[in-house]
């Protein structure tokens, strides 16, 4: 039996409306102040200060989770334009998404390969930061150039 883990085809639409005001969000976190003060909230946290060896874990801390709602909103969207099936799903439609992604797999590991000899301090966290959505971003926009090129040659 051949499983089909892709999200309906209406996904994509929602995650394409999603995706355009959480990436500027994220945007303007990453090259403006990084941190916002607009929202103080309680929130569960693994380690206190976000220091791995710290010597509690398992705490709460006072937060703005504007960061956290962007990323996530950001992350969700890609996902759903990402892993949701085509309108006109055939047998060349997974050919073609194994071929993104392998190829938005090289690129990322490339880029990611630069980040790390070409980057220090805090730019290199914020490198390691963007690499999955530059991943999911690479595959979207291959799987769909190859997308538009296949339905151009059978017409």
């Amino acid at each position: 039996m051949k499983q089909n883990y892709l999200l309906p085809h209406k996904f994509k639409k929602a995650g394409t409306i999603m995706f355009l005001p959480f990436l500027a969000v994220c945007v303007w976190l990453l090259l403006g102040p990084g941190e916002c003060d607009y929202l103080k909230v309680p929130a569960f946290a693994l380690f206190e200060d976000g220091y791995l060896f710290s010597t509690k874990s398992l705490t709460s801390t006072i937060t703005d989770p504007i960061n956290e709602i962007a990323m996530l909103g950001l992350l969700i969207s890609i996902v759903f334009i990402a892993l949701s099936k085509e309108k006109d799903e055939d047998e060349m439609v997974p050919v073609e998404r194994q071929s993104a992604f392998i190829w938005s797999f090289w690129v990322t590991a490339a880029l990611y390969s630069i980040g790390i000899l070409f980057t220090f301090g805090m730019q290199f966290l914020n490198c390691t930061f963007a690499m999955p959505y530059v991943f999911f971003i690479l595959y979207i926009i291959k799987f769909n150039l190859a997308m538009h090129k296949l339905r151009r040659e059978l017409k």
